[in-house]
């Protein structure tokens, strides 16, 4: 099911997060975003340190790889639930824009 944000044009879409950065500058929500934001780096990083390490070292190469799949996992999660609050997001605002209008 589409939001009412997707069916919106390239235009409505760009002032739709122009407002969300004015009104969300120094939100909570957008320090929240920048951590899962850190979060995300920092998993996919240790991932592909663990399986460099993993194939170096072939004594602990089923944990090490097991390790690095969780963490892939781990942030792909945040990536989806990082997309899924910002798309919210912004569908709120644009149907407190349509509302207004």
């Amino acid at each position: 099911m589409k939001k009412y944000y997707q069916t919106l044009s390239t235009n409505q879409k760009n002032e739709i997060k122009k407002i969300y950065q004015k009104e969300y500058a120094n939100a909570d929500i957008k320090t929240r975003l920048n951590h899962l934001n850190f979060y995300i780096i920092a998993s996919y990083l240790f991932a592909l340190l663990l399986i460099i390490l993993g194939l170096t070292n072939k004594k602990e190469l089923i944990m090490d790889i097991s390790l690095a799949l969780v963490l892939i996992i781990a942030g792909t999660s945040f990536l989806i639930g990082k997309h899924i609050i910002k798309t919210n997001l912004l569908n709120k605002i644009a149907l407190k824009g349509a509302v207004m209008k």
